[in-house]
């Protein structure tokens, strides 16, 4: 069984894009499998799991891979996604965060792996994942359920940018594996643009098949229905600071 993992910073879609890539008859896409374990056993445990031994799994994720996993697909993955945190001195290297996370440790571990696939899941658009971000953790809404109508939150300028850095950090690294594994990056807002298209390229990536048609209706509808603007109170101020330093779309290449 080959193996594949996404991977990116949070709120960049993954889970929808994982649900989608599930869907062909040769895949079996986990969650995160490693978000609530401890920073010592968090490769580890994926190396486990990605032999198809669960046993070092939560319990959640043991009954998700009851249910969808079979030894007869050829593909077997999860996601894996590291947090843009705002808490950093000097550099987002220095990050906290990203240390818990052992981003450079699984740098290695993949380059150590050639064989497994990575897919590399971007939001270009710094406003509306800046958006994605501030709204969830003020909603506790993550994924699948809309946000609220009405709702709206200031993002503090300096926060923002902080965060901004340490994601471009994050991709900027991840972008590196391209060079020692077989390597997919997609963006968010194609993903979004059309489902279909975007999840075909991730199965030609690995070689399957489309073996399920899809309906019109994404499987996953977006939680937000305006634009950035309609949700950031302090949009005009932020959006002027972003173009001033050229942050306004993802630059890691």
């Amino acid at each position: 069984m080959k193996n594949f993992i996404i991977v990116g910073v949070q709120r960049t879609g993954s889970s929808a894009l994982a649900e989608s890539i599930g869907l062909n008859q040769m895949v079996t896409c986990g969650w995160e499998w490693t978000q609530r374990v401890s920073w010592k056993r968090k490769i580890e445990v994926a190396e486990r799991a990605l032999t198809g031994d669960f046993s070092l799994l939560k319990q959640e994720d043991k009954n998700h891979m009851t249910k969808v996993f079979d030894q007869q697909k050829s593909w077997l993955g999860f996601r894996r996604l590291f947090h843009a945190s705002n808490k950093w001195f000097i550099h987002p290297y220095f990050c906290p965060a990203l240390w818990l996370d052992r981003l450079e440790d699984h740098i290695r571990w993949f380059r150590r792996r050639p064989d497994i696939h990575i897919i590399h899941i971007v939001r270009y658009e710094a406003l509306d994942w800046l958006k994605s971000v501030y709204i969830a953790r003020k909603t506790n809404l993550y994924v699948g359920s809309a946000y609220p109508k009405g709702i709206k939150c200031e993002i503090p300028v300096r926060s923002a940018i902080a965060r901004l850095h340490t994601k471009n950090w994050v991709d900027r690294r991840l972008s590196t594996l391209r060079h020692t594994n077989h390597y997919l990056q997609l963006k968010y807002e194609d993903f979004l643009a059309d489902q279909n298209v975007a999840t075909d390229s991730a199965w030609q990536f690995l070689g399957c098949n489309p073996s399920i048609l899809y309906s019109s209706k994404p499987l996953i509808h977006k939680q937000s229905s305006g634009t950035a603007a309609d949700y950031i109170l302090n949009y005009d101020k932020l959006f002027l600071k972003l173009r001033c330093l050229n942050l306004l779309t993802a630059q890691f290449n």
